[in-house]
């Protein structure tokens, strides 16, 4: 067997040493696209996945998210709750927020919304909310009578054509807000946020106070505490401490929740990321198979001869494998140029998505390393096939080239 390797390796050796280089380099250049599209589009892939993972932690649902029990509407001792996730170790901030739905009314026009009221202050250690107002000032503890309103609404905002809106509303408008109970409130405009994301620019926000107010609750009632871990990457670990520390409430983490919301466009791409894969295996196994079947041909009767003089058909076979493996490893390697080119080009000048969307890949270990043997292991097995068929041939039948 040892004997077998060696002469194989002379001979693939030899083979290459005495192979056209144009040809070579252009076998390499389309391996390595190949491969490249085995990588590439996953990353992209991944990178978007990312962008809306994140936008779910940023804004709605922070790193873990706490809700209400069966069917109630409210977490009714939500500063009870509060207390007890503080208290955990390895949390960073913790806030409670109300949703309610209502409609909004500014100069006959009316657009329906889901009005967040928050703890401002608190909002800063947990979202990104006070950072993307473009026009105007966020709220403050002192915010009576005042609103934030998404871009998309406003009318102001990219998206905004798609969408119902109130026809380009500025701070310092008066807006009159119909809530789900009937009330009406009259408030003014404080700012415009735009976080380039539906969830974000067709809500609006106010103060936890104004919902308190309109509700006739009692200031202990929240639709979600809203968590920051200290740590990314431990959140399910924080939320069984959370649990054991006597919250009762369903506790879900930011991917327990953006899975459900984001699972049918992912699966989507990640089925179109499948297809893209198949093909260019299937393209990369084909063209090793012509390659090495066109050598074999040419050199049949050199075949011949080599098993004339005592070289064992194990011996050509591995000499055919090695020839593949040089092949398609070169191809990998060159992709691998590419891709890492590619990576830090577009991490660096991210792809810009709906205007205002950037998407920077995500590099990914894992499928670099089973790519690289998916193609190795199948281009290898391509590249057999034809020399094992020609070396169980009869030593005059691969002389004469029949």
């Amino acid at each position: 067997m040892i004997n077998d390797i060696r002469v194989g390796a002379l001979i693939a050796y030899s083979s290459v040493k005495r192979g056209n280089k144009k040809t070579l380099v252009f076998i390499v250049f389309v391996l390595s696209l190949i491969f490249l599209n085995l990588v590439f589009l996953p990353s992209m892939i991944g990178g978007l996945s990312g962008l809306f993972t994140g936008f779910m932690q940023d804004y709605p649902y922070g790193d873990i998210v706490i809700e209400p029990m069966g069917d109630n509407s409210y977490i009714n001792n939500a500063d009870n709750v509060l207390k007890k996730v503080r208290a955990v170790e390895g949390v960073r901030a913790a806030t409670k927020r109300l949703d309610v739905g209502a409609s909004i009314n500014h100069k006959q026009k009316v657009v329906g919304v889901t009005i967040t009221g928050m703890l401002p202050i608190e909002e800063y250690d947990i979202s990104r909310y006070p950072h993307i107002i473009t026009e105007g000032d966020f709220l403050t503890d002192l915010s009576r009578d005042e609103i934030i309103i998404g871009a998309m609404i406003a009318g102001t905002g990219f998206g905004s054509e798609i969408y119902d809106n109130l026809g380009e509303v500025r701070p310092g408008a008066l807006v009159e807000v119909t809530y789900s109970n009937g009330v009406k409130r009259t408030y003014k405009v404080k700012g415009i946020m735009e976080g380039t994301f539906e969830v974000v620019d067709l809500n609006a926000l106010v103060h936890y106070r104004e919902i308190e107010d309109v509700y006739g609750l009692q200031g202990r009632e929240a639709t979600t505490v809203v968590v920051r871990v200290g740590e990314q990457g431990t959140e399910a670990h924080i939320q069984e401490k959370i649990r054991d520390a006597g919250v009762n409430e369903p506790i879900y983490t930011w991917a327990d929740k953006s899975e459900s919301l984001i699972r049918q466009a992912m699966q989507s791409m990640g089925a179109i990321d499948i297809m893209s894969k198949i093909v260019s295996l299937i393209v990369g196994a084909a063209l090793v198979l012509i390659i090495i079947y066109i050598n074999v041909l040419n050199r049949k009767k050199e075949i011949g001869i080599l098993k004339a003089v005592g070289i064992t058909p194990g011996s050509i076979v591995l000499s055919y494998a090695f020839l593949s493996t040089f092949y398609v490893s070169l191809g990998i390697f060159a992709g691998l140029m590419l891709y890492f080119s590619l990576m830090f080009y577009f991490q660096a000048n991210p792809v810009t998505f709906y205007e205002t969307m950037e998407i920077s890949p995500v590099i990914d270990p894992l499928l670099l390393i089973q790519s690289i043997v998916t193609m190795l292991t199948l281009s290898v097995i391509a590249g057999i096939l034809p020399a094992w068929s020609v070396s169980r041939e009869s030593i005059l039948k691969a002389i004469w080239g029949r």
